[in-house]
């Protein structure tokens, strides 16, 4: 069960979310959409612990952080003097897994190319690469289809249909047709706080996006 409760969030004196609630108790994949500006990053970044906030967001009844959270930001930081390997063995520090299986990732990349001289979309893939390599019961993916082409999007798509079986996505993008055929809901920003659909009433979002 994930509860977020943001009862407010600002930024000096101007208040970027209000009275957000959202809750959901199942596995899936759930979508937030939103015109720039509306506070879909700020969301993530509350929900982590990244930004101080006035509310609470738990898992499970447990705090939400990055130690138990899978989180892509839309512009990864990555250590750009290594190769694709090398981070993920650091990734693996990080996420404590004993060991780095190279043959389960979900992108091929270059072994000894670096980083510094990657596409974004490879950047991207190699963020993703070392981020999945553990099993999270919760994933915050903010714009992850932005840069990687069309079949590395369908290979994105598939995995987190697998993993969704058995946890909670969250998915942030500009790409409402993607949102629109895997989600099981889809949340818009509005007005600082949050409109739920159910698929069903996807048919509506378009209009009330455009009424913002």
């Amino acid at each position: 069960m994930l509860d977020i409760n943001i009862i407010e969030k600002s930024y000096s004196n101007e208040v970027v979310l209000k009275d957000l609630k959202i809750n959901i108790d199942k596995p899936g994949i759930y979508g937030i959409i939103g015109k720039n500006g509306q506070g879909k990053t700020t969301l993530f970044k509350c929900v982590l612990g990244l930004e101080s906030y006035k509310g609470k967001s738990v898992l499970n009844k447990e705090k939400i952080s990055l130690q138990n959270t899978a989180f892509c930001p839309a512009e990864p930081l990555i250590y750009d003097e290594l190769t694709a390997d090398e981070f993920c063995k650091f990734y693996c520090n990080l996420l404590d897994i004993p060991l780095y299986q190279k043959d389960k990732e979900l992108f091929h990349l270059p072994k000894d190319k670096l980083i510094k001289n990657f596409s974004t979309g490879m950047k991207k893939k190699v963020y993703i690469n070392a981020v999945f390599q553990k099993k999270f019961s919760l994933y915050f993916l903010d714009e992850p289809f932005n840069g990687l082409d069309m079949e590395s999007n369908y290979i994105l798509i598939k995995d987190l249909k697998r993993k969704a079986k058995d946890s909670i996505i969250i998915v942030s993008s500009h790409i409402i047709e993607i949102l629109y055929k895997n989600c099981n809901r889809i949340f818009l920003l509005k007005n600082k706080g949050v409109v739920e659909y159910n698929s069903e009433d996807f048919c509506n979002i378009q209009t009330d996006f455009n009424n913002i």
